[in-house]
């Protein structure tokens, strides 16, 4: 004999699928890793001998080229400790005019800080006599 019973929750299909997040295998995410491994790799000058000769055919001395490998090399070729790399010469491009910017800041705190050591700010005289009463 059946029993018929009554519930008060809503009765759940079986046939339909899960509602939730749809599950990706594993083997999916690795091939993707190695392939952005892959690009990285070539994202990254072959020595230091390679960085130098585009800094000197940019015309730029060769220990700024240095300076610009052993920061990067330091840091794992990662822009803002996080993002990888892509293409070093793009970020050379990038050192360069951020130093011709740091250079020219720097020439213009010295003429400021050169112009307030010529003026005497306090307006004071230099002949003082100390014995009247203020």
């Amino acid at each position: 004999m059946l029993i018929f019973g009554t519930t008060s929750g809503q009765a759940v299909d079986l046939i339909v699928p899960n509602q939730g997040q749809a599950l990706v295998p594993l083997y999916k995410h690795n091939k993707q890793i190695e392939n952005n491994n892959k690009l990285y790799k070539l994202a990254q000058p072959k020595n230091q001998n390679v960085v130098i000769e585009f800094f000197k055919s940019k015309k730029w001395p060769t220990t700024e080229a240095q300076k610009f490998y052993n920061h990067y090399q330091s840091i794992g070729w990662k822009l803002g400790g996080k993002t990888k790399i892509v293409d070093w010469k793009a970020a050379a491009q990038n050192w360069m005019l951020k130093s011709e910017e740091i250079k020219n800041e720097k020439a213009v705190t010295l003429s400021a800080v050169e112009r307030s050591q010529n003026k005497d700010n306090l307006k004071t005289t230099k002949n003082k006599n100390y014995n009247q009463p203020l």
